[in-house]
């Protein structure tokens, strides 16, 4: 009976409801990328202060420290050490020292990461072959100031 009469306020309420699940639907997929990105260039900008503090500590020392914690660099995550490796987990990120001076930051969902070569002074944003979301970042975070000679 209220349905039928013109300018119902069920039947408002119910196209107020469908515009917003529209809205949404269209626009959480734009969100969460934009959230991925913003992520993931924080976790390069994190990694490029690591290679700096780790430029630092090997003019003093003469190498380079896998301990991240022997660094004069203030660490937003905690330090692990387990297993044979010590590495710093934050929320989404991995950091980690490789052989040959290659900071490794890698996703902890996604099958991609950020190589930092301290001794060239480049980076390689890496994926596995065929990982959308892995192409999806490493073209659109910006590589060009990761890191600096």
């Amino acid at each position: 009976m209220l349905f039928g009469q013109r300018g119902s306020i069920h039947m408002i309420v119910l196209i107020l409801v469908m515009i917003v699940g529209f809205g949404l639907a269209l626009g959480w997929p734009q969100y969460k990328k934009h959230q991925t990105l913003a992520i993931a260039q924080d976790a390069l900008d994190l990694g490029k202060a690591l290679a700096f503090a780790e430029a630092t500590y090997k003019t003093q020392h003469g190498e380079y420290t896998p301990d991240f914690a022997k660094l004069d660099f203030a660490l937003p995550c905690p330090v692990e050490r387990g297993e044979g490796k010590i590495e710093m987990v934050c929320n989404h990120y991995v950091y980690r020292l490789e052989e040959n001076g290659i900071l490794r930051v890698q996703h902890k969902g996604f099958p991609k990461w950020f190589d930092l070569n301290l001794a060239e002074g480049s980076v390689d944003c890496s994926h596995e072959d065929g990982s959308i979301a892995g192409s999806h970042i490493c073209s659109r975070v910006d590589l060009t100031q990761a890191v600096e000679k």
